[in-house]
């Protein structure tokens, strides 16, 4: 496919004087290097600054790139690496317009238009998970310091500090904001977004997700669709490069109250184990093993009524059915899970057919009936989303659901956080948020 020259002008490797043309399309940065050609592809570049280099401290143009080094011998998986490429120019205005044409090419805009740096608010919460927010968000600085991009990071004591933030966001001064947390994190975010006055605005600001906490499956969800490792800095490159994309959020209806969601619920085996784990603490991850195994042994059910409507391109695989039509199912239920994304975290694979902006909610079912080892098999795959084929593993993609509780005792859990025990509805609300991916 062609790809035309949009810019050139005299440019070389540091510290060779430049005598031959650098050439930049809207895909690459070539230039001639040892008597041959190089070429940089612009898709692993994060942005340029003017520096002063070497001994002699030469005027150079520092080009930072973060290309996918392959998963081999020594390196066990894909991951991106830092690599600098330091260039001279013809003169100090060839190098400032080498500059802004490359980073008005990073960003789709015309060569000689006059951009401003996006300016980004990093939201801290260094309680989450393993607490280990502020350190990750130390690993990634060097990216974003490399970036054409301003920042400014505040750092939450709490959830309610975290809303309290985020309301009182100046929307005027920013450009996207960054979560460095777990998914709590970004339900506290969203939740204050959607309480602003200007909701509506306020909602379409981007979001950046860097994973600190737990489970992290939106940040999971986020960077399998764009192709990349899961780890903070394939997340903040990502955010660098400032592309994005909608997600789809679920309003819920509980007590006459709404708020949204933008994950998952869940109740009875996989919500148990969620929360009544948590005086296992002590055994990290491994908490959530070791309490399945043991609520598999008790093997408690639920009575519940869901009630569902089926989404338009899930209607192909019920022949019978009305896509306009609310069904209805009363049973004892051993868990119900519902997904607006594929991952619940970044070892669950739970609805690998579910999208961001698909326009609808994944719904998993398992009830009385199904044998302990075929739960136990739903546990084990569910990692890699290899269940769906289980005999006792009912799949549905949903626009809308209701779910009433028939018990007087269990656990319902949104977006990772038990809520009250009683009737609740979700409905999806197609493209209403926007990620960067």
């Amino acid at each position: 496919m062609e790809n035309p020259i949009i810019f050139n002008y005299q440019l070389a490797s540091y510290p060779v004087t430049p005598r031959e043309l650098g050439v930049l399309t809207k895909d690459y940065l070539c230039w001639h290097h040892d008597g041959g050609k190089r070429k940089l592809d612009l898709r692993d570049v994060v942005g340029t600054s003017l520096v002063n280099y070497g001994e002699d401290y030469q005027p150079c143009l520092l080009v930072s790139a973060y290309p996918q080094q392959k998963a081999s011998l020594k390196v066990k998986r894909q991951r991106r690496v830092l690599e600098e490429y330091y260039f001279t120019c013809g003169d100090l205005a060839q190098r400032s317009q080498w500059q802004q044409a490359i980073n008005n090419t990073l960003v789709s805009v015309a060569i000689d238009a006059d951009i401003k740096p996006r300016r980004l608010q990093v939201v801290i919460n260094p309680n989450s998970g393993k607490k280990q927010a502020r350190k990750i968000f130390e690993q990634v600085r060097g990216l974003f310091d490399r970036s054409n991009l301003q920042y400014t990071v505040t750092e939450t004591i709490s959830g309610e500090d975290t809303k309290n933030f985020v309301r009182h966001l100046n929307l005027g001064d920013t450009d996207g904001l960054i979560i460095v947390g777990g998914d709590g994190t970004i339900h506290d975010a969203i939740a204050a977004l959607m309480s602003r006055p200007d909701a509506e605005t306020a909602i379409q600001l981007p979001l950046g997700i860097i994973p600190g906490g737990t489970g992290n499956g939106l940040c999971k969800s986020i960077l399998e669709s764009a192709g990349e490792s899961y780890d903070p800095l394939s997340a903040a490159f990502l955010i660098a490069k400032g592309r994005q994309q909608h997600l789809d959020l679920a309003v819920v209806t509980q007590n006459s109250q709404e708020y949204y969601s933008f994950l998952s619920l869940a109740w009875g085996l996989i919500s148990d184990v969620d929360i009544e784990s948590e005086k296992l603490k002590f055994l990290g991850a491994l908490r959530f093993d070791v309490y399945a195994l043991m609520l598999l042994s008790l093997l408690r059910t639920y009575r519940g009524r869901f009630s569902y409507l089926l989404h338009p391109d899930f209607n192909q695989f019920q022949e019978d059915s009305d896509p306009t039509a609310w069904q209805v199912m009363e049973d004892d239920f051993i868990f119900l899970w519902a997904m607006n994304t594929p991952w619940a975290a970044h070892d669950m694979n739970v609805t690998p057919h579910a999208k961001l902006n698909d326009g609808a909610i994944d719904v998993l079912v398992m009830r009385q009936g199904t044998s302990r080892w075929e739960l136990l098999q739903a546990l084990m795959r569910c990692g890699k989303g290899q269940h769906l084929d289980l005999p006792h593993m009912e799949y549905y993609k949903v626009s809308a659901f209701k779910l009433e509780p028939l018990t007087h005792k269990g656990i319902l859990v949104v977006d990772g956080e038990p809520v009250e025990y009683t009737a609740i509805k979700m409905k999806v609300v197609p493209n209403l948020a926007r990620v960067n991916c």
